[in-house]
């Protein structure tokens, strides 16, 4: 561990900085009590998409142009601008605003984090150490987020807009260190990332090459409806029985877990093969959302973790297959393309989920998802396994 963290030290503890997000555990509370629906909510959040479906590949091009360092900079930047918007709202409007700034923040560092800590760890012959770090920084920055899950809900209690306010001032010290990146080395000396030419290349590679467009038709029905979960599990819990002083407390423990996941997930490459943890990985996904459509609260609540290492296992055999497959100077393009696909996509599905949530009963909208996601991702499975 010694090796890549002497290396990446200011990634680390940028990214622990930016954990700390207070506002995490009450967010959905927040914005309800500023006056938005279940359903206003799902349409904020499509901001987020909205963003990202604009600015996901012309960041990704933007990263391998000028540099991954300052793409994560920026997009540190556009967090904190965006919950400064949103902690002075009392409109749909603004905080769809705010959204679009998330999404525009979520573009600048999807694809510039990982293609860093790819050639950053490919330059010093240690990338076969890629998921062990991606791994590592989940485990850091799940301590991070355990400690805002427990003081977020605290603080909510005290002042509404107090867990905001904390959150930006920590995002602040995030950017300090992100400044002492060290850039990789991912282009020839002199060479000139053509603009036009890494658009056609990254688009052509995500839906030409097999592997790519495999993992990506896969990862469509398998996590399509986990917004219906997301935006609503809050007053789900709640009106299940959970307190909500103890919703900080459940975030932190779904951080505990998320922090376990990045040490014991990535050991699971060594012993299992892709196709092994990829057909695992949909057939309990399929029954971790027949679960949460019951009305038992203790089951609900442990296979709303599940959920979370399920789609944290999916990001380490994903990051383990796809690197492979890229070349260094359009790393960052393929996998912002790649996610702005996802997110063409995804754009309505915030508002969509909010909507069958606050409309259908969750006892039949959930198994109901839960069947389509067995038939469709494990339809596609098995007609491309040969790929994995």
């Amino acid at each position: 561990m010694r090796k890549y963290l002497s290396l990446l030290w200011p990634l680390y503890a940028g990214e622990f900085f930016r954990s700390l997000s207070f506002f995490v555990p009450i967010w959905i509370l927040f914005f309800q009590a500023r006056g938005l629906s279940l359903a206003e909510i799902g349409f904020v959040a499509t901001g987020t998409y909205l963003a990202s479906v604009l600015l996901e590949y012309p960041s990704g091009i933007f990263a391998d142009k000028y540099g991954r360092k300052l793409s994560i900079i920026s997009s540190i930047f556009l967090s904190a601008v965006a919950l400064i918007i949103e902690v002075t709202a009392y409109s749909t409007t603004q905080f769809f605003i705010g959204a679009l700034f998330i999404g525009a923040s979520f573009a600048f560092s999807s694809g510039a984090r990982e293609a860093l800590i790819y050639d950053s760890l490919k330059e010093k012959k240690l990338e076969k150490f890629n998921s062990k770090v991606l791994g590592s920084l989940d485990t850091l920055g799940a301590v991070g987020g355990i400690l805002a899950s427990l003081l977020g809900s605290i603080f909510f209690t005290l002042n509404n807009i107090l867990p905001y306010w904390l959150t930006i001032t920590a995002y602040g010290l995030g950017l300090f260190f992100f400044i002492f990146i060290r850039e990789p080395k991912y282009k020839n000396n002199g060479e000139v990332i053509d603009t036009l030419k890494n658009f056609k290349e990254g688009l052509k590679l995500v839906w030409k090459n097999p592997v790519l467009k495999s993992l990506l038709l896969i990862y469509i029905p398998l996590f399509f409806f986990e917004e219906a979960w997301y935006n609503a599990q809050q007053p789900i819990l709640v009106g299940l029985g959970l307190p909500i002083l103890f919703l900080g407390t459940y975030q932190a423990a779904k951080t505990i877990f998320f922090a376990i996941g990045g040490v014991t997930l990535p050991k699971l490459l060594d012993k299992f093969s892709h196709k092994t943890l990829l057909l695992s990985i949909i057939i309990i996904e399929f029954l971790v959302w027949i679960i949460l459509g019951m009305n038992n609260l203790y089951a609900v609540i442990i296979f709303a973790y599940i959920l979370i290492l399920l789609h944290q296992l999916w990001n380490y055999v994903d990051a383990d297959i796809i690197h492979d497959h890229i070349s260094s100077h359009v790393r960052a393009t393929t996998l912002s393309a790649r996610q702005m696909l996802i997110s063409l996509i995804w754009i309505f599905n915030p508002w969509v989920m909010g909507y069958l949530v606050n409309t259908f009963n969750r006892n039949i909208l959930f198994p109901i998802f839960g069947f389509i996601i067995l038939i469709a991702a494990l339809s596609i499975f098995l007609s491309r396994k040969r790929y994995f």
